[in-house]
């Protein structure tokens, strides 16, 4: 059983002033009927939509993806958090079913306000309403979520495509693995075609991963594909068998807690 906890679908924006932006278009349309296609024939149970950057705070394709596939389909939210009264708008979306909310400080827009007090409302509202948060970080982020994770103990935070890692000056002491200590976050292990140096299966980044894993162990851990770009990338059925090639020893088990447990706890259960 595979849940993919990271992945994209939208609907086409002619205006976009980057069409470039992305490693597929925003320009193009990315269909759910798309990504339910590829579920069936790889035989993905269900899928975790995060929200692009493109739409901005207009979840409601996704929303309406979700609505008609309850059972398989999961939404993760953006709510800018440098406009007031963005808690309020959280709960807005949440009603509207969404099951986590996504901070993107990798985005200059948003990493001014990244951990200041004027985002304390926002995270208070996501433990609250047991919404996941996501965060679009990069490594110099880390400090930064680990004041969260101090001050948040019961929002669950999962970090995306493991930070950015800089795996050429960083690969012994990984940022990253500073988060273990705390129970409350979880690590993406995804978004490889950004950061890796070397093609599928990235063996650069099997050293990090094997020490995420005995750092954080299986129940801190969550697989996604990052669809559609991932098609452009390696090929969606080669990000599906990613973990067995990352970490060949992993037993059945750990690899069903990565790829599907986890998942369903969090934005299901």
């Amino acid at each position: 059983m595979i849940i993919d906890s990271h992945l994209h679908v939208w609907l086409s924006d002619k205006t976009y002033p980057d069409p470039a932006a992305t490693t597929v278009s925003p320009v193009c349309d990315i269909p759910v009927e798309l990504l339910l296609g590829y579920m069936d024939e790889l035989e993905i149970e269900r899928s975790v939509i995060v929200q692009p950057m493109f739409p901005h705070e207009d979840n409601s394709y996704m929303v309406q993806c979700c609505d008609r596939w309850p059972e398989r389909l999961a939404a993760v939210c953006v709510v800018d958090p440098n406009v007031s009264g963005a808690d309020e708008r959280l709960r807005h979306w949440h009603q509207q079913g969404c099951r986590g909310l996504r901070l993107r400080p990798r985005m200059p827009s948003e990493e001014s306000c990244f951990g200041e007090p004027s985002t304390y409302a926002l995270w208070e509202t996501a433990a609250e309403l047991g919404m996941v948060v996501s965060l679009l970080a990069n490594t110099k982020h880390v400090p930064t979520i680990v004041d969260l994770a101090r001050r948040f103990p019961k929002a669950t935070i999962v970090v995306d495509h493991l930070a950015h890692p800089d795996l050429g000056t960083e690969l012994n002491a990984q940022p990253i693995l500073e988060l273990a200590d705390y129970p409350n976050v979880v690590v993406k292990i995804s978004g490889f075609p950004y950061y890796a140096s070397e093609p599928y299966p990235f063996p650069d980044c099997h050293e990090l991963v094997s020490e995420i894993f005995s750092r954080f162990g299986p129940d801190r851990m969550m697989w996604g594909s990052d669809f559609p770009h991932i098609l452009l990338q390696t090929g969606y059925l080669r990000s599906v068998r990613l973990l067995e090639r990352l970490l060949p020893d992993l037993g059945s088990n750990d690899l069903e807690t990565i790829r599907y447990t986890n998942a369903k706890r969090l934005y299901w259960d």
